[in-house]
């Protein structure tokens, strides 16, 4: 059990640095003179995003000789339900995700994004009457509060003069991935003639960027005129960007997915949000972003949070030791 868990603790760190790393490019690259002056810039980003995504889980589907069962998925319940959760936590999500780094900087936005898991938590205590422990509840209240002195951070309006709008799209964001937690978690509690079926945890994944690939693609471009914005940006070198930070996209939802099946979900899902650590770290050397005492703080505050919620550790460590025993 020692080897599983330090390779749980290897693919959680690598879902953290993976995504934060995603997060400051995408930003990056939204500074692109083409993306900057369009209207549709960031919908063109998120779907360029995911729809490369997409492509290399594809890739990874084909290599595994598990392309037939994502087809055969589909047709299941479970696969119209995963259909279902991610044009909530696909396209919105990530829309607002985008939009997110956009306005408000990606230390920010990445930093508030991983408030998620608590506000899964708090729908699932509504809708699906899931309880809560004193831990996890106070775990949401400090990442809560935490998200909150960062919605107060005293930034620099004339670097970032539409910041409140992006932590507004931000929180879109994170009411998107939580949702679609919660209509797994609905969908899974009702479907009661399926267990037969047997899928992997990929398998389900590129279901999820094909939705969002698809709804994009058929629905969003073609309303937003974004298509336009697509061929102007094959003239520019810099959309080849894209494939590589899609690469990062599917490495974080791969590696956590190995973390989960390694330490469980709890200690996956907090390991997953030191995104928030590595956003700051990479939005300073690459875009220069100034990393205040005020932000750290804030963005160390919600991490906090996070792990108190996700891991009791003192059980976590617990089975450990009587696993290896």
């Amino acid at each position: 059990m020692e080897g599983n868990l330090k390779k749980g603790l290897f693919f959680g760190s690598l879902v953290g640095l993976a995504w934060g790393l995603d997060t400051v490019l995408m930003g990056l690259v939204g500074n692109n003179t083409i993306l900057k002056t369009a209207a549709s810039s960031t919908l063109v980003s998120a779907f360029l995003h995911d729809g490369f995504c997409f492509f290399w889980l594809l890739i990874v589907a084909l290599f595994r000789k598990e392309l037939l069962g994502v087809f055969k998925l589909l047709k299941t319940k479970k696969g119209k339900v995963t259909c279902l959760a991610a044009l909530v936590g696909a396209p919105i999500g990530m829309s607002g995700y985008v939009m997110g780094i956009k306005y408000a900087a990606p230390a920010y936005a990445s930093s508030l994004s991983v408030i998620y898991p608590g506000i899964g938590a708090i729908l699932s205590y509504f809708i699906l009457k899931e309880k809560l422990s004193k831990r996890a509840i106070i775990g949401i209240i400090i990442s809560l509060l935490g998200s909150a002195a960062l919605g107060y951070s005293k930034v620099d309006l004339n670097m970032y003069p539409e910041f409140y709008k992006g932590m507004a799209f931000t929180l879109l964001a994170v009411l998107g991935w939580a949702s679609e937690g919660v209509i797994i978690g609905y969908a899974m509690k009702k479907i009661k003639d399926e267990e037969h079926i047997k899928a992997s945890p990929q398998q389900f994944l590129t279901i999820r960027y094909l939705t969002s690939f698809v709804t994009y693609a058929l629905i969003i471009m073609p309303l937003v005129g974004g298509y336009d914005t697509v061929v102007k940006l094959t003239t520019n070198k810099e959309i080849l960007f894209f494939p590589g930070i899609a690469i990062l996209g599917a490495i974080t939802y791969l590696s956590w997915y190995k973390a989960v099946d390694y330490v469980g979900a709890s200690m996956g899902t907090a390991l997953n949000s030191t995104a928030a650590f590595w956003a700051i770290i990479f939005s300073s050397l690459i875009l220069g972003t100034e990393i205040t005492p005020y932000l750290a703080v804030c963005g160390l505050v919600i991490i906090l949070g996070v792990f108190i919620f996700a891991v009791d550790f003192k059980e976590f460590f617990g089975k450990n030791k009587k696993i290896k025993k």
